[in-house]
């Protein structure tokens, strides 16, 4: 029976440490890489293309919520490789098609640190009605962003509009910057 139950240890073990290798958590010193991409791509033979499976996820819930006031750790941004992928072409197209998966990734990061700020700010709604609704505010408010950089960049074909989107993420960043996965935000003052 020992040796069952370790056996299966340690086979759930090599499972979490495999899934763990196919994410990238969000950081702001990694930039993604035609590596990271590791589905299969269709290659329709058209045109280049990418896709990159990103996802913000959080854990909430028992002593956590009623302990800890910053549940900054509790919400992460990740990139999946094995669901992502990038077709073969020309070195400036491959360039380009990275710069706008990394601005994407950059997108999924504010909606992760958007959602921190709101857990953080709104805690009564927090504490009374859970997580679902103030997710689905920050979810709704990242779906149009989403939207409106996929047509001002025509889906990641148009530099000059990546650049721009790029910097503009950069600064939202800054902006969120209390709000990052490992930061401590700063206490509201009573008026």
């Amino acid at each position: 029976m020992t040796k069952i139950f370790l056996f299966i240890s340690m086979a759930l073990m090599v499972s979490v440490h495999a899934g763990a290798q196919n994410l990238i958590q969000w950081s702001a010193d990694y930039k993604l890489t035609k590596d990271d991409f590791q589905a299969q791509a269709p290659n329709s033979g058209q045109m280049q293309t990418a896709s990159g499976s990103f996802y913000v996820e959080y854990e909430t819930g028992g002593l956590n919520l009623m302990m800890n006031r910053n549940l900054n750790e509790n919400v992460s941004c990740y990139f999946q490789k094995d669901a992502s992928y990038i077709d073969d072409g020309t070195e400036a197209a491959t360039s380009r098609l990275l710069r706008y998966q990394q601005l994407i990734f950059n997108l999924y990061e504010i909606q992760a640190r958007n959602l921190r700020k709101k857990f953080f700010e709104e805690r009564k709604t927090m504490l009374t009605k859970g997580p679902s609704e103030l997710h689905q505010q920050v979810y709704a408010e990242h779906a149009k962003l989403l939207s409106q950089v996929e047509s001002d960049t025509f889906n990641g074909t148009l530099d000059s509009e990546i650049d721009k989107w790029m910097k503009w993420s950069l600064t939202e960043l800054e902006k969120l910057g209390e709000f990052c996965k490992t930061c401590t935000p700063t206490k509201k003052k009573k008026k």
